[in-house]
């Protein structure tokens, strides 16, 4: 689960894919009661329901966590959050039965074990259970105490009232977006590192993870990534016809009608926009063509980008059809990555047109292309990305199902 995770971080961050939620329509008194033990500055929280499920999928083989024998409490409800205390410290925090003064003997079992091992533990009501909370460092579970007895937490975040609204009863992951760059630091490299970190920060407030399902959550708020895509239609996307043999990553965007003033009001709204537009004006002083009337002209209905072991590829499906004779030099170079975002390719210097497509990149990459049919790939979406095996598509629903061809 923590490596699934991980990969749809990497396409939200990269793609900006999220899900707006409406309004929240569940009181925060409904929420999950343990959650009223996580502190309120909690850069995640995996809600479970038992908690040998939580320690396989969010705490690796070393931490000390694991060498404690939770007996039949491994099949409680638990949840395990990430704090930031200077470093990112696990907190486990266990149900343990209904309120009372006293320990179970499984309870007072964990107790013991933690002492004995340096475990920071505690003994705690919380709402109608006793619950133990346990962690590596004793700063996180100090914080976590201070937070239960002033009957502060994670409930009290911002929006965090429409994450409640929209919480599976399955297990589940609540990221913290802001938090992100904290928790991932170390997970990316390459010339997009920074610029992938500090787009995730802004795409949404909270990502909702499940197995199968992504919802992201934020205020209806203009600079959200999140707002913007919401308002896009469900429209057909044909990549898997034409998709290269090898793609190791792609994003398939379809550009319907109102995409570009939708875009350019999430831009503004960002205060990106200035810098959008001088962009813009580069490649139309290269070019000699403004590229939103080289768009406007080609009838662009979606815009692909596709990470090859030969290179990046842009892959645009227009109205009317074309063939090249081989690859020939392209005369918009940059143009692609300019309309539509950093994550496309801007050394698209050769082409070769394919039916409805205009297919760009490096020479390599162009001769080196082959077609390989995506299969089951679905006839409309918002937004379609994945990798071998994995396939993420954003649903008329607002949320993002998570295709597997390995389940």
């Amino acid at each position: 689960m923590r490596k699934c995770v991980l990969y749809l971080l990497v396409l939200n961050l990269v793609l900006g894919l999220s899900a707006c939620t409406g309004g929240p329509s569940a009181a925060v008194a409904d929420a999950p009661e343990l959650l009223k033990a996580v502190p309120s500055d909690a850069l995640c929280a995996g809600l479970y329901s038992r908690l040998d499920k939580g320690v396989d999928r969010m705490l690796d083989s070393t931490n000390i966590v694991r060498s404690i024998e939770f007996g039949k409490l491994a099949r409680s409800r638990s949840v395990i959050a990430l704090c930031d205390v200077g470093s990112i410290e696990p907190l486990v925090i266990v149900e343990a039965g209904k309120a009372s003064a006293d320990t179970s003997s499984a309870a007072a079992s964990v107790l013991a074990q933690a002492d004995s091992i340096g475990v920071s533990s505690l003994f705690a009501q919380v709402g109608s259970h006793n619950v133990l909370l346990l962690s590596p460092s004793e700063t996180a579970l100090t914080v976590a105490r201070r937070n239960v007895a002033s009957q502060s937490s994670i409930l009290d975040a911002p929006e965090f009232d429409r994450v409640v609204s929209v919480l599976p009863s399955s297990d589940v992951v609540v990221y913290r977006s802001r938090g992100s760059h904290k928790l991932f630091v170390n997970s990316f490299s390459g010339p997009l590192r920074s610029e992938i970190l500090a787009f995730l920060r802004e795409a949404s407030e909270w990502m909702v993870f499940t197995d199968d399902r992504i919802v992201t959550v934020q205020p209806e708020a203009e600079r959200y990534w999140g707002n913007f895509c919401s308002s896009q239609p469900l429209a057909p996307v044909k990549l898997g016809s034409v998709m290269p043999d090898g793609t190791l990553f792609y994003v398939d965007i379809p550009v319907t009608e109102g995409y570009r003033v939708s875009y350019e009001l999430w831009l503004d709204a960002r205060v990106a926009l200035e810098s959008y537009n001088r962009r813009i004006a580069k490649v139309w002083n290269s070019g000699n063509k403004d590229p939103r009337q080289w768009e406007k002209e080609l009838g662009v209905a979606e815009a692909a980008v596709a990470y090859t072991p030969y290179g990046t590829l842009n892959l645009l499906r227009v109205k009317d059809k074309g063939k090249t004779d081989g690859v020939a030099v392209n005369p918009r170079t940059g143009f692609v990555r300019a309309l539509y975002g950093s994550i496309f390719n801007d050394a698209d210097s050769c082409m070769i047109r394919s039916g409805n497509w205009i297919i760009s990149g490096s020479r390599a990459a162009l001769e080196n292309y082959e077609p390989a049919k995506a299969d089951g790939w679905p006839s409309k979406a918002k937004v379609v990305a994945g990798g071998p095996g994995n396939r993420f598509v954003w649903n008329k629903d607002n949320s993002i199902s998570i295709w597997d061809s390995n389940r």
